[in-house]
């Protein structure tokens, strides 16, 4: 990570990163989410402006072989993102990208489904 942090970075440091996104996202719920998503074991996801990730690894740890790819422009984003990742043992279930959401680096119908978490 660079000397000067983003304010998204800088703010999702520590603890308080994800508390505000546990709570929204209760196991009770988490049925609710995949069924409203339409995600399936298997399904190819693309989820657009990923932050944190907290979603992807979510999506993750809740569908067996899932392909999930996370992008998000800043990449101070994603180094959080990763070593998250890595605390939650899900190294090489995730891909992290690095690009714009508004100009996405993939062929149309590459995924089976994208989903856009709190990125408006």
């Amino acid at each position: 990570m660079s000397d000067k942090q983003s304010a998204r970075a800088g703010y999702f440091q520590g603890e308080r990163q994800e508390m505000a996104l546990r709570y929204a996202y209760r196991p009770e719920f988490v049925p609710l989410l995949l069924d409203y998503l339409g995600a399936r074991p298997g399904t190819h996801i693309l989820e657009a402006g990923c932050g944190s990730g907290f979603l992807a690894r979510l999506l993750t740890r809740t569908l067996a072989d899932v392909q999930l790819v996370a992008l998000d422009t800043d990449s101070e984003m994603l180094y959080i993102a990763r070593q998250l990742q890595a605390q939650e043992e899900l190294n090489g279930r995730i891909w992290w990208g690095q690009g714009d959401s508004f100009h996405l680096p993939f062929p149309d119908n590459s995924f089976d489904l994208v989903t856009s978490h709190r990125l408006l």
